[in-house]
């Protein structure tokens, strides 16, 4: 009988060296051409240094374009020089409402005794160790936040600070109440996309990090930093690194041919740069609802899910764009009489083309 595994490369034979470089949280020790932005934010944040208040900073720009990595790492910098500023990082993707900041916070800063207490009891206690030092607060997806009055208590009640608001989208910014506005004062700093110059720099530097010497042929390589140049994304990027060395391996192939990247640009309609494992619970559930009821309306989706759940319809629908924003599934629109009306499909239908 043949042996299904007979043609595996061994360990010590594989073409990747470190392949959790091609994870797009992988933070590398430096974050290329992302320099002055950078500086930037270092700028609104020294004053806090100086035992003054910091500056407010909202980023925009879109996906897969280096927000995150880069503020991150500048907080990275920040904790390996000082430790009289004290940082916190939030994904409000997953911290949605003012409680789950709150419980994050705390978490964050090591306040253990959270048990029965309210989100006013939590945030008395927040402000009580925040305010005896200063800190930087950075709120990334701010656009998914549910309520925003928890921007309300930590501008008006924490004293030395800086807040960060990373969003894909350049108008939330102004969608805030005037109030609320007035009390930031943020500035603005736009990441504008990778030129090819650059694109092919960061997938570069990645490829040395992940794989072994002259894995990728060079007209491979080229062809998937052209693909990532024209979509604005380098996590498509690293996804298309990945898949071609794999298609390689699976074939005992110990260097990545022009043909293995063409089949893994091919694979790219399945590919979802936000994992349905980061998803909140609620959005899994609706998720595994659409997948068993794939084709229905919005309405007739609701109708099903709020038989056992207890959820407003402007909720609901605010979870089904969240999850057609992280390319989980497909929303289209159908005419009826003088009306509208969306059905949603399982997964994501964009081709290469579509772009």
């Amino acid at each position: 009988m043949t042996n299904l595994f007979n043609d595996l490369l061994k360990d010590s034979e594989s073409i990747f060296k470190n392949p959790v470089a091609l994870d797009y949280d992988y933070h590398p020790k430096l974050v290329p051409y992302r320099e002055n932005e950078q500086h930037y934010m270092a700028n609104c944040i020294k004053p806090l240094l100086q035992n003054r208040n910091g500056k407010n900073l909202f980023i925009f720009g879109k996906p897969g374009i280096g927000k995150t990595i880069a503020t991150r790492h500048v907080l990275k910098d920040l904790e390996e020089n000082s430790d009289e500023v004290q940082q916190i990082y939030i994904n409000c993707w997953k911290k949605d409402t003012p409680y789950k900041i709150v419980l994050e916070i705390c978490d964050q800063i090591g306040y253990k005794w959270i048990q029965q207490k309210k989100t006013d009891e939590l945030f008395q206690k927040v402000k009580e160790i925040l305010n005896k030092t200063s800190a930087v607060l950075v709120l990334d997806e701010a656009d998914k936040l549910e309520d925003v009055s928890i921007i309300y208590s930590i501008a008006e009640d924490i004293y030395k600070k800086s807040i960060f608001f990373i969003t894909n989208d350049k108008e939330w910014i102004n969608n805030l109440d005037q109030r609320l506005r007035s009390r930031l004062i943020p500035e603005n700093l736009e990441f504008k996309p990778y030129n090819m110059e650059e694109t092919k720099g960061i997938l570069k530097q990645r490829v040395t990090y992940a794989f072994h010497s002259n894995v990728f042929d060079e007209k491979a390589f080229n062809l998937i930093a052209e693909k990532t140049y024209h979509l604005n994304d380098i996590r498509t990027g690293l996804f298309l690194l990945k898949e071609a060395a794999l298609i390689a391996e699976n074939k005992s192939l110990k260097k990545v041919s022009l043909e293995h990247s063409q089949e893994a640009i091919e694979k790219l309609t399945n590919f979802t740069p936000k994992d349905e494992k980061n998803l909140q619970d609620d959005e899994k559930e609706i998720l595994e609802l659409i997948k068993k009821n794939s084709g229905k309306s919005i309405k007739e989706l609701y109708g099903i899910y709020s038989a056992n759940k207890e959820l407003a319809y402007r909720t609901f629908q605010k979870k089904i764009k969240q999850l057609e924003t992280a390319k989980q599934i497909t929303l289209k629109d159908h005419k009826e009489g003088w009306g509208y009306y969306k059905t949603v499909e399982f997964g994501y239908k964009k081709t290469l083309n579509d772009f």
